[in-house]
């Protein structure tokens, strides 16, 4: 059933207010990446203590994150196209800071794995309902940069936390006492880790209650009930030329960065003895200033592009990021030297993380008001199976199964790097084509 449309579906805000709250949107996916990411720089503690494999430690750096959030990513979904999505993601937030303290009471395998499930339940709640809110405080045309600082940001909080978590244990490290939590006792340092981590996201629900729910309606087409299912699917099928390369192309793109950033820490301390102390920094500020310009400068170029008429720009713009990164993707892990391989991880950082806010601002710019936080819980489940999860198991599995050598991982960063890299690009590059002689382009630019 379709609503009727106010003539200015944003005069209820200011456009101070709503880049405030996409200011605010952006610390908390901040927040969000310290307690998901804090585990990349723990990866050799984590092993020596509780006796795993590299392909353990990718399960818990992945899989377990998203296993999860698979479950719940639609039913979340749901919920954020019906109920006030600025509590949705209050409650998210509070169970994604508690489950990070849960992490760093582990004393097993199997209870971190768990742990790390919850931080994915709590974590599954952000993205859908801010997805949904900014479409509704942003007109289609500056929609792109919106959702690029969103994307973006969460880079930010990869970057943050290997600088902090790296201060940190070099900190703990110097202490001669043991940490010691109130009523639970001493930890050791890598624990410690997880429960200060979890700290800013607390502070951050706080500031979330200073956002105010906006009304229903925004960029997208309004309509006026819940879906069903067989609507959703409908509507998919409709638009597969565009949705299915952004649902498939995409998260395998991202499989490969994933992949780079979750295991680049360990490549470093392996291949060139450094401590977490010296690469977290180092890693750190790349990752922090690198892949959020990357992520802001696709959305740009995305919404350059679209107003211009080329409605296929939120695939052509990852497509031609991705060909740019895949030489560097290739390179950096087989240099020799330390300072020559963070060079070529430069470029690495910036074009791989293009395609992320070009590509999955196609949703809201195209779906329905009533089924868009769906739509866009959809993308992440499959973003955060393939790319979260299968990244860095890929290269884990690679290093145990194939290569059996823990100080090979520079070959399996660079061959399945890059191979994930292309399988994705090639993927959206038929995509593209579909789209580019299709309906999908004019329904971007109408």
């Amino acid at each position: 059933m379709q609503a009727s449309r106010p003539a200015d579906p944003f005069a209820f805000r200011s456009d101070a207010y709503a880049w405030f709250v996409v200011a605010v949107l952006c610390l908390g996916s901040v927040v969000s990446m310290i307690d998901r990411q804090v585990i990349n720089l723990l990866v050799e503690p984590i092993k020596a203590d509780l006796g795993i494999s590299d392909t353990q430690v990718s399960l818990l750096q992945g899989f377990a994150f998203a296993l999860f959030y698979a479950v719940m990513a639609v039913p979340l979904g749901r919920l954020s196209d019906s109920a006030n999505r600025r509590n949705v993601i209050l409650g998210g937030v509070l169970l994604f800071s508690l489950a990070t303290v849960s992490c760093g009471l582990a004393a097993s395998f199997a209870a971190l794995f768990v742990a790390r499930m919850m931080v994915g339940v709590g974590e599954a709640k952000l993205a859908p309902a801010g997805f949904s809110m900014l479409g509704d405080y942003f007109p289609k045309e500056k929609l792109g940069r919106a959702v690029g600082l969103f994307v973006g940001t969460s880079y930010v909080g990869s970057g943050l936390a290997l600088v902090a978590i790296g201060a940190m244990l070099d900190l703990l490290n110097a202490r001669q006492d043991p940490f010691v939590l109130p009523g639970v006792g001493a930890l050791a340092d890598w624990q410690a880790a997880f429960v200060l981590a979890a700290v800013p996201g607390l502070l951050f629900a706080a500031l979330l209650l200073t956002v105010r729910e906006p009304p229903r309606g925004g960029s997208g087409p309004v309509t006026a009930n819940t879906p069903s299912l067989g609507e959703l699917v409908g509507f998919i099928r409709g638009n597969r030329a565009l949705l299915g390369p952004v649902y498939i192309g995409l998260p395998l793109i991202g499989a490969s960065q994933f992949g780079v950033n979750a295991w680049a820490p360990t490549f470093f301390i392996r291949t060139f003895g450094w401590t977490p102390g010296e690469i977290g920094p180092i890693l750190g500020l790349m990752i922090m200033t690198l892949s959020p310009a990357g992520v802001v400068a696709g959305g740009w170029l995305a919404d350059r592009l679209v107003a211009k008429g080329r409605g296929d720009a939120y695939l052509l713009v990852p497509i031609w990021s991705a060909l740019v990164a895949a030489p560097f993707v290739l390179a950096f892990p087989l240099a020799g030297d330390a300072r020559l391989s963070l060079m070529l991880l430069a470029p690495v950082m910036f074009f791989g993380a293009m395609p992320f806010a070009a590509g999955s601002s196609a949703i809201p710019a195209l779906a329905p008001n009533r089924m868009r936080a769906q739509l866009t819980a959809i993308y992440l489940l499959v973003a955060n199976l393939v790319g979260g999860g299968v990244g860095p198991w890929a290269i884990a599995v690679f290093t145990d199964g194939v290569l059996g050598d823990p100080d090979a991982i520079r070959w399996s960063l660079s061959i399945v790097g890059i191979v994930v890299l292309l399988v994705g690009t090639a993927a959206v590059a038929v995509g593209w084509r579909a789209l580019s002689r299709g309906r999908g382009a004019a329904a971007l630019t109408g």
